[in-house]
């Protein structure tokens, strides 16, 4: 199996690639205006990409809210790489490096269609569905 980088973004040029992922998968596979996608919390937030060589191939958020809490946002892997276990490396990723920051709990809005990829990861749901950017999600969350 191909090896992939998995890594903290550290210069403009990953953050870049970061957002020509979110770009490709958001706004034009799922209809997502960009005004959402890129909300103004990027300044605030960790970001972290995955790199086939040089180029990012896909990306995940952090926002930290409250105290020992994390949301994790904007987790996305371009189409080409889907399905071969590239979505659990960065859980595990990030899960190891909040840990390291002693978050104790991470919360998501999980798109509805995936719910099971993030329970299998550990996370539980919360409350009702709703709508996000008009898709169906639902409240997620872990305990660290």
């Amino acid at each position: 199996m191909k090896e992939f980088t998995y890594k903290l973004v550290e210069n403009n040029s990953e953050l870049k690639g970061a957002f020509e992922v979110r770009r490709q998968v958001f706004v034009e596979e799922q209809g997502i205006s960009e005004d959402l996608v890129f909300d103004g919390s990027e300044g605030k937030a960790m970001h972290m990409v995955v790199k086939d060589g040089q180029s990012v191939i896909g990306t995940a958020r952090v926002r930290f809210q409250e105290a020992k809490q994390a949301k994790l946002e904007r987790m996305a892997v371009l189409r080409p790489f889907r399905g071969i276990g590239i979505g659990k490396r960065i859980m595990s990723f990030l899960i190891e490096e909040l840990k390291s920051k002693e978050i104790e709990k991470v919360v998501l809005h999980a798109q509805y269609e995936v719910i099971e990829f993030y329970k299998a990861r550990g996370f539980n749901t919360l409350g009702s569905p709703f709508w996000e950017a008009g898709i169906k999600h639902l409240k997620m969350e872990r305990k660290l």
